[in-house]
C-alpha cells in the first residue's frame, strides 16, 4: 500500500524495516532511512532525491 516513489526504494534496499519481539509476536517497531528511525506516527518526505524523517 507503498506510494510508488517508497516502493521503489524499499526494494533499493534504501528503507529497512525493524521488527521486535514482544511476548513471542514479532512487531513492527519503525523503518529505518539511512541512518533516521521512522516510527508509526512520523511523516516521511520525498523531495525528488531524499528521503527525511518528521517527528511527529
Amino acid at each position: 500500500m507503498a506510494p510508488k516513489w517508497l516502493s521503489v526504494r524499499v526494494d533499493n534496499n534504501i528503507v529497512k524495516f525493524i521488527y521486535h519481539i514482544v511476548d513471542g509476536a514479532e512487531k513492527l517497531k519503525g523503518v529505518r532511512i539511512g541512518h533516521e528511525m521512522a516510527e508509526i506516527g512520523d511523516t516521511i518526505h520525498f523531495n525528488g532525491k531524499r528521503l527525511s524523517v518528521e517527528r511527529r
